[in-house]
C-alpha cells in the first residue's frame, strides 16, 4: 500500500516543499551559472585568442601532406632539387611529393594530378598475366613530353587489378606504352575502361600546390587549356578543397611588348581573378624578397626587373635555359608558397 495514501491531502509535506525549493535555487544558480560563462566566453577568448597550432589541433584527422603537381619548374629543373622540398623544410617538414614531367602542357599534368580521367585500350583487350601489354589507345598521353626519351610510369589499377603504365621512347621507333599487372590476370579489359592513378587518388585530400601552363605558351589555345585543367583538378580534390594556383612565369625572352608576354600576362590576371586568395602571382620579386635570400641584383638584373620579368641571376644558364630557375630563384617562389599556406591556415 502506498504511505501517502494515508496523508491528509490538506497538510503540506514539508520535505516535498523543501526539494521544490532546492529545486528552484539549484535551476537558478544553473541559469546564472550558464549566463554567466556565455556572457564571458567573448571576453575569455579576447584575452587567451585562440593559437594557429590550437586551430589545428582541432583536425587531427586533416591530410598534412603537401602535393605540387606541374612541369619541369615543379621538380626543380634548373636547380638541384624541387622547391616543394624548401616549403616542406620550413612547415615542420611535412609530408611531400612533388610530380612534375619535363616539357607537358597543362592537360596531361591535370590527368597525372587526377582531375581529368583516364581511359585506355589494349592490345588483345585482355591482361597477359605479368607481362606487359601494348596499350593501343589512351584518352591522354599523360606521361609524354616532346623533351625527352626518358621512360616515366605510374601505378594504378583497371578493373580492380594493381597494374603499372609505363612510357618508353627512341627516336626510331617513336613512343610506345605498356600496361603489366603486379601480380599475374588475366582479365578481360573493355576497350576505353578507365584507369585508376594510385597517386591521384592517394592525395586528394592533401593540400595541392598546382603550377600549370608554362609549356602551353605561344600556343593559340594555351588561356581554354590552361583554365579547363585547373577547373578539374580543383574539383577533384576533396572538399573542403585545399589548394593553391601559382601564376604562369615568363620566359627570359618574354620581354615587354611580346606576344608571350602579353599571352601570360592576360592568362595569369584571369588566374588572379578567378583563384583570389588561392593565387600566387609569379611577378618579379620585390626588393624585400631579394633581401631575404640575401641576393644583390646586378645591372642585368635591374634591366630584367624593369622588364617585369624574373632577374637572369635567379635563374638557370640563360645562354642554353631561358625558363627555369636556379636555387635562389626557387627559394623565392618556395617562401611566397610558405606565406600562402600560413595565410589560408593549410
Amino acid at each position: 500500500m502506498n504511505e501517502d495514501q494515508n496523508t491528509d491531502s490538506h497538510i503540506k509535506n514539508p520535505d516535498n516543499s523543501l526539494s521544490r525549493r532546492r529545486f528552484f535555487l539549484q535551476s537558478g544558480a544553473a541559469i546564472f551559472t550558464t549566463t554567466l560563462l556565455s556572457s564571458c566566453s567573448g571576453i575569455i577568448e579576447d584575452i587567451f585568442p585562440k593559437t594557429d597550432k590550437e586551430e589545428e589541433e582541432k583536425q587531427p584527422d586533416r591530410d598534412k601532406t603537401l602535393a605540387f603537381f606541374g612541369d619541369s619548374l615543379t621538380i626543380g629543373a634548373g636547380g638541384t632539387g624541387p622547391y616543394g622540398n624548401i616549403v616542406a623544410a620550413a612547415l615542420a617538414s611535412r609530408p611531400v611529393l612533388s610530380d612534375g614531367i619535363v616539357g607537358q602542357v597543362a592537360s596531361r599534368i591535370a590527368v597525372r594530378q587526377g582531375g581529368t580521367p583516364l581511359t585506355i585500350s589494349i592490345e588483345g583487350n585482355k591482361l597477359n598475366g605479368i607481362k606487359p601489354v601494348r596499350i593501343t589507345k589512351l584518352s591522354n598521353q599523360f606521361l609524354s613530353t616532346p623533351t625527352n626519351n626518358d621512360e616515366y610510369s605510374r601505378t594504378g589499377s583497371v578493373g580492380g587489378v594493381r597494374c603499372t603504365i609505363r612510357r618508353t621512347a627512341n627516336a626510331e621507333l617513336g613512343e610506345n606504352y605498356t600496361i603489366t599487372p603486379t601480380a599475374v590476370s588475366v582479365i578481360d579489359v573493355p576497350e576505353n575502361s578507365e584507369f585508376l592513378l594510385d597517386d591521384a587518388s592517394r592525395l586528394k585530400t592533401a593540400t595541392q600546390i598546382l603550377w600549370y601552363g608554362r609549356n602551353n605558351i605561344g600556343k593559340p589555345n594555351a588561356e581554354e587549356e590552361i583554365l579547363a585543367a585547373l577547373d578539374s583538378s580543383i574539383a577533384y580534390i576533396t572538399a573542403p578543397a585545399r589548394y593553391i594556383v601559382l601564376g604562369v612565369l615568363l620566359a627570359q625572352s618574354d620581354r615587354k611588348g611580346t606576344e608571350n608576354f602579353e599571352q601570360v600576362a592576360s592568362i595569369n590576371e584571369k588566374l588572379a581573378a578567378k583563384y583570389g586568395k588561392s593565387f600566387v602571382p609569379m611577378t618579379p620579386p620585390t626588393d624585400a624578397e631579394l633581401a631575404e635570400i640575401s641576393y644583390s641584383p646586378s645591372q642585368d638584373d635591374l634591366t630584367d626587373l624593369e622588364n617585369l620579368n624574373f632577374p637572369r641571376g635567379l635563374r638557370a644558364d640563360v645562354s642554353t635555359d631561358e625558363i627555369h630557375l636556379n636555387d635562389k630563384g626557387y627559394q623565392i617562389i618556395a617562401n611566397r608558397v610558405i606565406a600562402k599556406i600560413k595565410e589560408l591556415k593549410y
